[in-house]
């Protein structure tokens, strides 16, 4: 077994082991452990992925079977800001995919990649929970409502100058 201090610092270690201890179940705290492990290296790499098996005790297949379901688990290496478009029913008639394709052309990017200077991945996601500010778009944290064509290039810029 891999040990927790070879791919993370002892206060990320203690903290995985206080994750664990809110379960009765190790096997429940799969998704939590995954979220946090991202939140520290940017993505879950294979390395993680197999650690986290290993830590809870589930064969290594789970953690990867879990990492690609969700889609607000990575994988690959993402930019370092997170585009997430709102595709649901609410945003998509309200013009989320004008909103969509403005994003793709300023960022010069598909949905699923990252843009060339490494800052922003374009993804879409099934619902913000933003319906009755349609469309609606998230960037890291950061909720953007009513979210225009004209308004894309400005809501960019803002992650830009934050470099």
């Amino acid at each position: 077994m891999m040990k927790s201090t070879e791919i993370f610092s002892a206060r990320e270690s203690k903290e995985m082991e206080d994750i664990l201890s809110r379960y009765e179940a190790s096997a429940s705290a799969i998704l939590p452990l995954l979220h946090y492990v991202q939140s520290i290296q940017g993505h879950l790499s294979e390395e993680a992925l197999t650690f986290v098996a290993e830590f809870i005790g589930v064969p290594h297949v789970r953690t990867f079977e879990v990492a690609t379901y969700y889609t607000m688990l990575f994988t690959e290496p993402v930019g370092r800001h997170l585009v997430q478009v709102c595709r649901n029913l609410s945003c998509h008639v309200n013009g989320a995919e004008n909103v969509l394709e403005a994003l793709k052309k300023e960022l010069g990017v598909d949905v699923g990649k990252t843009s060339d200077d490494g800052l922003f991945t374009l993804v879409e996601v099934e619902c913000i929970g933003a319906c009755d500010h349609a469309p609606a778009v998230m960037i890291d944290e950061d909720l953007h409502r009513k979210v225009s064509e004209d308004s894309v290039n400005r809501i960019l810029g803002s992650y830009r100058e934050k470099v």
